[in-house]
């Protein structure tokens, strides 16, 4: 919340000290110079790390200062248009300064954000109210299940699937029906379904053989069929068995 409202300021400040610049503080000649270096800096800054970004900003200072010395001893500048010439550089380092700052806090929240989001799914054990299991539960459970299969000379199936091949535009909402689908069909007390990244997701299939799972995977593509237009080559698949007589990769 604090971060928020000194972004808050910040941006105030900026945009009120970029006005007055344009407006007030640099002849019009200069206007246009100072327009297309604020607008560069800007999206330097935006690709440029922290201490890149930094960098750059000094580099600035240092070289357009520079510049400055060489006109005012080749044209011989009296003591006013120095004084007029140093306000006017001083302004614009300041305005890229609080730019700098300006853009690299909000990456900073951007960054924190992330994070923190990243920290609540992997307390949370499902996905929203559709009972998909994230992906840290998801492994902390096949890891039991797996072991528990290799005591009991029993075998299963790990079966992800990707939807890199989906449309992006539509690839959310198929992602969520597709999930529905497997939470429908496949065993609830026995099998688990769990988010692996934003286009894919896992089903393990515990206790079942080769033919179980691929009638299992048979009921899942029914479905799919009767309730969306999907075709079967644009899900992608890896099938690996799990447990006792575990394997290479099986294609369904």
């Amino acid at each position: 919340m604090k971060q928020s409202k000194k972004v808050g300021w910040l941006h105030m400040a900026l945009s009120l000290f970029f006005l007055l610049t344009i407006f007030y503080v640099l002849p019009r000649n200069k206007v246009f110079i100072f327009a297309v270096q604020y607008i560069l800096a800007m999206l330097f800054f935006s690709f440029l790390s922290h201490r890149q970004g930094f960098v750059l900003l000094i580099a600035y200072i240092l070289m357009s200062a520079m510049a400055h010395l060489i006109r005012a001893w080749m044209y011989q500048w009296e003591t006013a248009i120095q004084l007029e010439v140093i306000w006017q550089h001083m302004v614009m380092i300041l305005n890229l300064a609080m730019l700098y700052a300006f853009v690299y806090l909000i990456k900073e929240l951007e960054k924190d954000n992330k994070n923190l989001k990243k920290q609540v799914d992997q307390l949370m054990q499902y996905i929203g109210p559709s009972k998909v299991l994230t992906k840290q539960e998801f492994e902390e459970r096949k890891n039991l299940l797996a072991k528990a299969m290799e005591r009991r000379g029993e075998r299963g199936y790990e079966i992800y699937f990707s939807l890199e091949k989906v449309n992006f535009r539509v690839r959310e909402a198929v992602f969520e029906k597709l999930t529905a689908l497997a939470m429908e069909t496949f065993r609830h007390e026995y099998d688990l379904v769990g988010k692996w990244d934003d286009i894919s997701f896992v089903v393990l299939l515990q206790n079942t053989d080769e033919n179980g799972m691929k009638a299992a995977m048979d009921r899942y593509f029914s479905k799919i069929h009767q309730s969306m237009h999907l075709k079967e080559e644009e899900i992608s698949m890896d099938v690996k068995a799990i447990g006792e007589g575990k394997g290479q990769a099986v294609v369904p």
